[in-house]
């Protein structure tokens, strides 16, 4: 029997079993870093390009669906769409500092949708982060701003006339970029400060004046 003929005969169970033994196989390597609590993670680009080659040559496919309440990941056997298995997981919305209420969703989707995955292909971690869950708070806060927070900052410490060697210093980094998520509320709120510093300045400049 060939390899395709063979595929088509197998169910949902069968058909993911063999895609799990086979994502086990790949190398997968960990980009996500978790500076605060100092372990390494699985991002869904390090493995989810990879199970959606295997799972198109086993005939399965995948639907991420997502709730304030729940997400679920079902998976689908393409030759007879009626077989398929689902796992779920609950869900609270994530409250990060600095972010629309729209990337707070994102974040959210995006850990659950990776919960998910790891969960149905039963991808691995080390014993010693066997119970240990990705803090998201943690990881975003420990990443590294982006460009649009940084030109924040930079635009902020013209408008205040602030010494930006100075200002990094007192925050410990060697340049804007190298502030982080969880750093930037506490930099802004100084820059913030001072800016009001400064305009009350102006203004008790003009009332001695007389403007």
């Amino acid at each position: 029997m060939s390899e395709t003929k063979l595929v088509k005969t197998l169910n949902i169970y069968q058909k993911l079993q063999k895609c799990r033994v086979e994502l086990q196989g790949e190398k997968l390597k960990k980009s996500g870093k978790n500076h605060y609590s100092h372990y390494d993670y699985f991002e869904l680009g390090d493995f989810l390009p990879k199970a959606n080659e295997i799972m198109d040559k086993y005939g399965v496919a995948s639907v991420f669906r997502f709730t304030p309440e729940e997400a679920t990941l079902t998976i689908i056997n393409s030759e007879k769409i009626d077989e398929k298995i689902i796992f779920t997981t609950p869900v609270t919305i994530a409250q990060l500092k600095g972010c629309y209420a729209i990337q707070n969703i994102g974040a959210t989707q995006t850990y659950a949708r990776r919960y998910l995955y790891v969960m149905a292909f039963e991808i691995s971690e080390p014993d010693v982060l066997d119970d240990v869950e990705p803090d998201e708070k943690a990881i975003y806060e420990s990443k590294l701003i982006d460009k649009i927070k940084v030109a924040t900052i930079k635009e902020m410490i013209k408008k205040t006339n602030s010494n930006e060697k100075a200002f990094l210093q007192f925050f410990k980094v060697k340049k804007v970029e190298d502030i982080t998520n969880g750093l930037f509320t506490r930099v802004m709120d100084a820059l913030e400060k001072k800016q009001k510093e400064n305009e009350e300045k102006e203004k008790k400049s003009n009332i001695d004046l007389g403007i």
